[in-house]
Formats: C-alpha cells, sequence, structure tokens
C-alpha cells in the first residue's frame, strides 16, 4: 500500500516537471503591463505591430488602422467609451500687442484714452478624440478567456513566448465546427500568444510588468470629444427642421401679369 502511494506521488511529481499535470486557471485583470507584439492583418497583409498597455482596466493601444494608419486608442473611464486620439499642431497663442504711446505738446489738455479690454486668449485644441463604435472597439486579449471560466478551458501543456512561460488553453467546447482557438497565458493572466486553427492572431515580443505612467491612459487634457453619431443626429435633427420649414412656407408663386387692354 506504502509502496502504491509513493509511486502515485512520484508519477504525480514527474507529470507536474513536465508540465503535464493540471494547472490552476489563471486570474486575469490583477496585472498591469506593457506588451508589444504583432496582430494578424485584418487585411491578410503583413503582421501589424502592436503595443498594449494596461493597468487594472485602463487601456491603451497603439497600432495601425486599415483606414487611419497609425492610430492610439484610449478607454475613458468617464464616457465608458474608445476614443482614437488624434493630435493636431500646436499654434502659437496670440499676445497682446501694447498700444503706442505719444507725447503731448507741453501745455497741451489731454483727454485720456478709452481703456481697452485685453480679451484672454482662446484655448488651444491639442487634438480630437473620436469616438469608436462600441462594436468596433479593440477588448483587451484577456476578455475572452476570462469570461470562458476555468469551468469550460483545459490546458494542453506548457508553452513560451518572449521569454515568459505559460500553459496553452483551449476551450473544452469548440467556438464552431472544427475551429481550434488556442492561447498561451501566464499563471497571472498575461495572454501572449493567441491561434486560430493554426493560424498565430496575436503573439507578443516583449513584455514588461508593473504600473504603467498614468498619462497614457484617458482622453489628454486638451482634447475635445467628437462623437461621429452624435454629430450625424444633430445634423439630421436640423436638416428635418429646415424641411419642416420650407413645407409649411412655400415660396409664393408669383401671379401672372395683366394681359395690357387694347
Amino acid at each position: 500500500m506504502r509502496k502504491s502511494f509513493l509511486l502515485a506521488a512520484a508519477a504525480a511529481a514527474m507529470l507536474s516537471a513536465c508540465g503535464i499535470g493540471a494547472p490552476t486557471y489563471p486570474e486575469f485583470n490583477e496585472t498591469s503591463y506593457r506588451i508589444e507584439g504583432s496582430t494578424a492583418s485584418a487585411t491578410g497583409g503583413a503582421p501589424v505591430h502592436t503595443v498594449i498597455y494596461r493597468n487594472g482596466p485602463r487601456m491603451r493601444v497603439e497600432t495601425v488602422l486599415p483606414n487611419t494608419g497609425n492610430a492610439t486608442i484610449v478607454f475613458d473611464e468617464s464616457t465608458n467609451a474608445a476614443y482614437v486620439l488624434n493630435p493636431t499642431a500646436q499654434m502659437p497663442a496670440p499676445t497682446a500687442q501694447a498700444a503706442p504711446t505719444t507725447t503731448a505738446p507741453q501745455g497741451a489738455t489731454t483727454t485720456p484714452a478709452p481703456a481697452t479690454t485685453v480679451q484672454a486668449p482662446t484655448p488651444q485644441v491639442l487634438g480630437v478624440a473620436v469616438r469608436i463604435e462600441d462594436a468596433d472597439a479593440p477588448q483587451p486579449l484577456e476578455t475572452a478567456w476570462a469570461a470562458l471560466g476555468a469551468d469550460n478551458a483545459r490546458s494542453t501543456g506548457r508553452c513560451e513566448v518572449a521569454g515568459e512561460s505559460g500553459h496553452e488553453w483551449t476551450p473544452r467546447q469548440a467556438p464552431a465546427p472544427g475551429v481550434e482557438r488556442t492561447a498561451c497565458i501566464t499563471d497571472d493572466g498575461i495572454v501572449l500568444r493567441v491561434s486560430d486553427s493554426g493560424a498565430t492572431l496575436w503573439e507578443a515580443t516583449s513584455l514588461q510588468r508593473g504600473d504603467q505612467d498614468a498619462t497614457l491612459f484617458g482622453v489628454p487634457a486638451g482634447y475635445q470629444l467628437i462623437d461621429p453619431q452624435a454629430v450625424a443626429e444633430q445634423v439630421g435633427q436640423n436638416m428635418e427642421q429646415l424641411d419642416s420649414v420650407t413645407g409649411a412656407s412655400p415660396t409664393p408663386q408669383q401671379a401672372p401679369a395683366p394681359a395690357p387692354r387694347g
């Protein structure tokens, strides 16, 4: 009996050392980091260089978008929305010019010049933050795997990416017939690689753990928020109002001139 127990314990130790034992499913959203890597191109071209910053729920993505090129995407906690930052060139603030002074002749009476009001310079807009539709906003790499949960995932062994080790995880039930989704995830919940039926969707090249600079996240001060949908709705309302006005007050037709009497 004791011999069988020792053999079982030794076998379990060997399996664990080989990475075959059942690992604990990672906890997500507890690690702050900067991760750099490449994502598969949406147009089938070369992989896209991508940098992701995380501080808990705060996220910043620097990548390349098909229609806009290099882009920085941030999540604003105050609006719970994602924005693409588009910085503009800073223009020097206008400076107030002093009025020229003149010397009055000796003995002449002068009337004091009226006081001039110096207007405060207009606040500069350092850039615009264009809101992204929620369906188009990038999601954290961990979101899908955190939602999957330990009961619905199984490990297929150990993995190593960018000098970091983790476990390879796959859903117990395929997301679709013939689709095999796997992810190499560290024990502290950082996704290093995602593959779909053998095709790599994301792969890290470097990882630095630790709190990131707070100024990286959210919409920076001096940026103007733009919501394209709200702008379109406002334009639509203005057009409807214009249509109602023109419809209620049609241009009167001019009566024909009377024929001249013979």
